[in-house]
């Protein structure tokens, strides 16, 4: 069960490092077994050995409980978020739990998600005595500087095994992109974006700083010009699909 939380993707040159891990205590191997899990906040959870891979985990018991946790991020950045889980069966009839990034400053307020499975929340699977993989990721808003990742469940359900959690920035830097022979022109653009790399690009992706997409295209060359005459003038997200990489930058629009 227990992964490098570090994100690699690796090519042909080597392997490209889009951030360390920003959760503290994400693979839960700190903490005795039945204590409360170390370096999160929240209730009803404990360090707990899970009975199908013997991994130390984290363990939001049986009914109500949550587990949180705050870090500080980069308005306009783009940041990707894994875990794996696994609902365990016991008397309580439910098994549901949305996952959410909260503004930490106006905890009401719920970030859009970028493979999110609700409007604002990513949906567990409700199957039980299984592990299951989850992921998506979020552009952070303006004024924003500290979220909060939430996993917290209502009263009648059953508890809930959490391993691997992760959050890491998936934007490329300039190091990133040069090993990809990368290339984007103009920056600001008006109309046309130009895009280039050494690797076949087979999608890209754009999205608003407020995580909104907004365009989509299917690409299968080294090179190609996207039309942004229709969107408004700003700063955006392109995600960049590139052979088996993919990572995320920021152009404005004129």
């Amino acid at each position: 069960m227990k992964k490098i939380t570090i994100l690699l993707i690796t090519l042909v040159t080597g392997a490209l490092v889009f951030g360390q891990n920003l959760v503290v205590n994400g693979d839960f191997e700190i903490g005795a077994n039945g204590d409360p899990v170390p370096s999160w906040i929240g209730f009803k959870n404990r360090i707990a050995t899970d009975d199908i891979t013997a991994a130390q985990v984290g363990q939001i018991e049986n009914g109500d409980g949550a587990l949180n946790q705050e870090f500080s991020v980069t308005p306009g950045e783009e940041y990707a978020v894994q875990f794996d889980y696994r609902w365990i069966t016991t008397a309580a009839a439910n098994s549901n739990l949305i996952v959410r990034i909260k503004d930490a400053a106006n905890l009401p307020t719920n970030l859009n998600l970028i493979g999110g499975t609700t409007s604002n929340g990513y949906a567990l699977n409700t199957t039980v005595d299984q592990w299951f993989s989850g992921n998506f990721s979020f552009v952070v808003p303006a004024g924003i500087t500290t979220v909060r990742l939430t996993m917290f469940k209502g009263n009648g359900n059953k508890p809930l095994n959490l391993d691997n959690v992760s959050v890491t920035s998936s934007t490329m830097s300039l190091n990133d992109l040069d090993q990809l022979t990368f290339k984007t022109y103009p920056n600001p653009a008006n109309d046309i974006l130009n895009i280039s790399a050494s690797s076949k690009l087979t999608q890209i992706e754009i999205y608003s700083i407020l995580g909104r997409k907004v365009l989509t295209k299917d690409i299968n060359t080294t090179e190609d010009q996207i039309n942004i005459s229709n969107l408004t003038k700003g700063v955006y997200i392109i995600k960049t699909y590139i052979d088996n990489a993919v990572g995320s930058f920021k152009f404005i629009k004129n």
